[in-house]
């Protein structure tokens, strides 16, 4: 049954998604939202905050990679470690941008954030069948379909309307990062473009989660005005034109640079390391992981994987997959005719690519869980 109210919202325009009154009431009554947050999160938040006044370099040259000490918290609680929280000037609105890492991400975040931010939310399969969603409406959200260009296109236009008197919350990587090996994924250019042409300070999120300690640990960075920056655009893309399409670009790749130091930071200081000797099949083993989570956190009724584990890939990105893919298939050839077992490099790896691919396992897992759900209904019947 889809959420009564709310489950096409996404369909709504920049003038009747919100309301002004919506906006006054949620960001006057922040604060007894948030404490409801807590209490209905189960959330214990600890504020370590030691460097106020450092910038984010002269924190992060300050620190080394020696694991903290364990903090003794309770496990029946959602426990988030807020490292730090700078002093955000009272009545300003902001633009927060968050790295996508589990299921449970968006309603810590929500717990700590000082202020209202309307939720920007891709996901229309959450939003028509998670009852959870009657909460983020109640806080504030900008849901679209990420898979429809007309939404995506009206998008910028909620949100700046949003960010004239509320502060925003928005995850650019798109999906949960499940690459082996990118700490945060590539970033969509959606909050730089909206910085600039609001003027709104940007505040990065950082997420760690310690799954087996049931710990979050939170980093975020002090208010970035992109407009006092002056990147070089080749530092980022070699050989690039100097244009105002790839300054956006390097702005958000400067942005993602800026995640993945604090979320390496906690990683290496506060999760358990592992050897890679001591999984036979490690990528594998993450894998499992990866589905075990998300499948026990949300309950999908459809075949929503192409929107809900959508991820910005470059050009290399895809120049690499289509290469890989043609070659392959001319290596199969070379191998079926002719019995070359040497042309079986290309074969493992659009096999690795095929892998890793998380529309891809998502999918299959699921479906497999719906055979099998039949099957118990059929078997119950004729029992």
């Amino acid at each position: 049954m889809e959420n009564l109210f709310i489950s096409h919202l996404n369909e709504k325009d920049e003038d009747h998604f919100t309301t002004d009154l919506g906006l006054f009431l949620r960001r006057t009554s922040d604060v007894p939202f948030k404490k409801l947050c807590n209490l209905f999160t189960n959330a214990n938040i600890i504020r370590i905050n030691p460097t106020k006044n450092q910038t984010d370099e002269e924190y992060f040259n300050n620190l080394n990679f020696e694991k903290e000490l364990a903090l003794s918290l309770p496990q029946n609680k959602n426990n988030i470690v807020l490292k730090r929280y700078p002093k955000l000037e009272k009545g300003e609105s902001y633009i927060f941008v968050a790295n996508h890492t589990c299921p449970e991400d968006i309603e810590t975040l929500l717990n700590i954030i000082d202020r209202n931010a309307y939720l920007v939310l891709g996901s229309i399969e959450s939003l028509k069948y998670n009852p959870e969603m009657y909460l983020l409406w109640l806080n504030g959200m900008i849901p679209f379909d990420i898979l429809s260009k007309k939404e995506r296109k009206e998008l910028p236009a909620k949100m700046e309307r949003v960010i004239k008197t509320n502060s925003i919350l928005i995850f650019p990587e798109g999906s949960h990062n499940y690459h082996p090996n990118k700490i945060v994924n590539h970033l969509f250019d959606g909050p730089v473009n909206l910085a600039l042409k609001t003027k709104k300070k940007i505040v990065l999120l950082s997420l760690v989660k310690d799954k087996e300690k049931n710990i979050a640990y939170v980093d975020a960075s002090n208010p970035i005005d992109l407009s006092t920056l002056n990147l070089n655009i080749n530092d980022y893309f070699p050989g690039a034109p100097q244009s105002e399409k790839y300054y956006v670009k390097a702005l958000s790749s400067f942005l993602r640079d800026k995640m993945a130091t604090a979320v390496y930071y906690m990683m290496e200081r506060n999760l358990t390391s592992l050897v890679r000797e001591n999984y036979q099949e490690i990528d594998n083993f993450f894998i499992d992981k990866y589905i075990e989570d998300a499948f026990s956190h949300l309950k999908w009724q459809h075949d929503c994987f192409e929107a809900e584990y959508l991820v910005k890939k470059t050009s290399e990105d895809k120049a690499y997959e289509e290469v890989v893919k043609n070659l392959n298939q001319l290596q199969y050839t070379l191998i079926v005719k002719k019995e070359n077992l040497n042309a079986l490099e290309y074969y493992y790896k659009a096999k690795d690519l095929e892998s890793k691919d998380v529309v891809t396992y998502m999918r299959n897992y699921w479906l497999e869980t719906q055979k099998e759900e039949e099957l118990t209904r059929k078997l119950k019947k004729v029992g």
